[in-house]
């Protein structure tokens, strides 16, 4: 039997940030919380629920099959 995985695809964009996030966050001010962060780098990923699903079983050495739609952009 098979695997159907169904699910949204996208792109996941995956940032390096050499820090940790409560360093920069004012406990104080969290009620106005506006924040930009520096990061080293960024690598953009083929994602989505599906996409994360399916290689998760991949790696478990299953085969499934993905089922979803994506548009002209993806």
């Amino acid at each position: 039997m098979g695997i159907v995985v169904t699910g949204s695809l996208a792109y996941d964009y995956i940032m390096n940030f050499p820090g940790y996030f409560k360093d920069h966050i004012l406990p104080e001010k969290v009620h106005m919380l506006t924040v930009s962060f520096l990061v080293d780098s960024m690598r953009r990923m083929r994602g989505g629920v599906a996409g994360n699903i399916a290689y998760t079983l991949a790696l478990l050495r299953e085969r499934p099959l993905v089922v979803a739609t994506a548009g002209q952009d993806f």
